[in-house]
């Protein structure tokens, strides 16, 4: 699995079959979480996993994926079940697709799933067609290739955030941020390898592409 991506579909009314095209793999493995067995299907491609209660859609029949029928009335949300499949199956490395948008909760829910692949030390982003969102903890995380792209970035299930920022039109150096106060939006990566190090809390970041 060391060098295979896990591409996680969703079902978001909003879900973009030309985003996915343009960041998918043939080596990838794909995962579809209820309804985004949909969009695979448009894409020409066959989910290895398909997991769901199938409100927002009919469970597939004729394919050759894994499929796994869970129960409407349940503690976690279709891909928190899958994501928790797959991490399990040795996958490091996340892109989730069909995950904003449509209802805001399971955006918001969908943000949960970032931050708890972050503390496995999992490397996961959020992707539709505006952007790229992914929750860090502590440590250093650089962007490549991003110039001229938009930035925010705002503590996320903390209070504050201690940071040091460089590569950005608005740079820090060992600066805060806090969660009532959001100065991290609305920033520029102004160089091919901007820098984050997150000394203490967690954050989401959003790179607009």
């Amino acid at each position: 699995m060391k060098n295979r991506r896990c591409i996680i579909i969703g079902s978001s009314p909003e879900t973009g079959i030309d985003t996915i095209r343009r960041y998918i793999n043939e080596n990838d493995f794909i995962a579809c979480a209820d309804g985004g067995h949909i969009y695979a299907e448009k894409l020409g491609i066959t989910p290895g996993l398909i997991a769901g209660d199938f409100d927002s859609s009919q469970k597939p029949c004729n394919t050759s994926a894994r499929v796994i029928s869970l129960p409407v009335r349940k503690d976690d949300t279709d891909t928190v079940y899958l994501v928790r499949e797959c991490v399990a199956m040795g996958f490091e490395e996340f892109l989730l697709f069909g995950m904003t948008g449509g209802r805001f909760d399971h955006t918001l829910a969908n943000l949960c799933v970032l931050y708890d692949l972050s503390r496995q030390g999992k490397t996961a982003y959020m992707i539709d067609k505006n952007s790229l969102t992914r929750v860090l903890c502590t440590g250093k995380t650089v962007i490549e290739s991003r110039k001229g792209c938009g930035f925010g970035i705002f503590p996320f299930a903390c209070e504050d955030i201690q940071l040091s920022l460089s590569g950005f039109e608005y740079e820090l150096t060992g600066g805060k941020l806090s969660a009532g106060h959001p100065v991290g939006v609305s920033n520029t990566i102004t160089s091919e390898r901007a820098v984050i190090d997150i000394i203490s809390g967690s954050a989401v970041i959003v790179i607009n592409i």
